[in-house]
Parts: structure tokens; C-alpha cells; sequence
């Protein structure tokens, strides 16, 4: 989104407002996303603060995702606001500064597409659940378990370990018994007063 500066340049203090609504399918290459319901509603300030020009804004956009527990599709809301300079050139300072990503004013315009993408890509959920007490799907069949049990075995074996049960059968029984203090231990010491 091209934003049009010519009109508050050299004006400092001046700015003005921007309300639109865009192409969100930028968020269709994430995973978590399986589809955009609607445009994206941006409303904006630019302001010029003398050496910059400041952009803040809020944005929002409808998507379908998927439950991590039972993927099953969940609708919900990505709202993300902002606050950002776009300078009028580049600054060149500490090592640390050359990292982080500056925004520069191209002529009479800025474009401010890259800073919405990286508000919203912030704002999507690392894990989406349809709700708090979402059962999920049976680890060995795949049914789901919102909509009843399956009939595979739930023995409470946590699944990290099971591969340790097998080396238990292939082991042979134990023939003696375990050398212990009541055994006759060789590392027993007594103290005599």
C-alpha cells in the first residue's frame, strides 16, 4: 500500500488519515491459514514529525484456521496495530542498528505494504484451539475424540517411553537376587564405639 506524502512535507506537525480495505492473500502461504474470509481493514495516521514521518495503524482481517487438537476449522479474528518512522534516509550508526530492518520514504511516497504483512504474520496464534477443553484426536487411530471414543486401548503409557517396555521383554528375568545391605554388601561399614 502506497501512501502518497507530498501534501504535509515540509510541514511539520501535519498529517492525515487512511481507511482501506486490501488484498489479504499474502496470508494464504501460511500453513495456519487455510483460507482469508475477507479483506484487510486498514486505518492509518501519518504524521510529519520534522525528521521522519510516523505511521500508526490498526489493522484486522477475518481468516478460517485450523484447531491444533483436532483440526477441525476454527474462524477467528487477526487484529494487529502498529506504530513505526519511515525515515527520510537511511541511518548508519551502531553495528546493532544496521540489523533491524529500517523504512525509508521513496520520493513522495512511502510504501507501508511491508510493515501490515509483518503486523499481521505477528499476530496470527502459534497454537488455535476451537475450544479450552478441545479432547483432540486418538494418537492411534485418528478419531475424533469430541465426538465420542474410539475403541483403541487407553493404557496410561506415556508415549515418549514405550519404546523402553520393549527392552523389558527382550530382557531375561533376573536369576539373583540384588546385593544389598541384607544380602551381605561388601561396601557395608559399621561403627563400633
Amino acid at each position: 500500500m502506497r501512501l502518497n506524502i507530498s501534501g504535509i512535507q515540509g510541514r511539520k506537525g501535519a498529517s492525515f488519515e487512511v481507511q482501506r480495505d486490501l488484498s489479504g492473500d499474502f496470508l494464504k502461504a501460511l500453513p495456519e491459514v487455510e483460507k482469508v474470509l475477507g479483506p484487510i481493514s486498514v486505518e492509518m495516521k501519518v504524521t510529519n514529525t520534522g525528521e521522519a514521518f510516523l505511521v500508526a495503524g490498526s489493522f484486522s482481517v477475518d481468516v478460517e484456521l485450523r484447531c491444533s487438537r483436532c483440526l477441525e476449522p476454527v474462524r477467528t479474528r487477526l487484529e494487529a496495530a502498529c506504530e513505526e518512522e519511515f525515515l527520510k534516509t537511511p541511518e548508519y550508526g551502531v553495528e546493532e542498528d544496521l540489523l533491524e530492518e529500517q523504512y525509508v520514504v521513496e520520493g513522495d511516497e512511502l510504501d507501508a505494504s511491508g510493515l501490515i504483512q509483518e503486523s499481521l504474520l505477528v499476530s496470527v496464534p502459534m497454537k488455535v484451539v476451537c475450544s479450552p477443553d478441545c479432547p483432540g484426536l486418538c494418537p492411534k487411530c485418528g478419531a475424533a475424540l469430541a465426538e465420542g471414543t474410539c475403541s483403541c486401548s487407553t493404557a496410561d503409557i506415556d508415549i515418549r517411553l514405550a519404546p523402553l517396555s520393549k527392552l523389558l521383554e527382550l530382557s531375561p528375568p533376573a536369576e539373583t537376587p540384588e546385593r544389598r545391605k541384607d544380602n551381605g554388601s561388601t561396601k557395608e561399614k559399621t561403627f563400633q564405639g
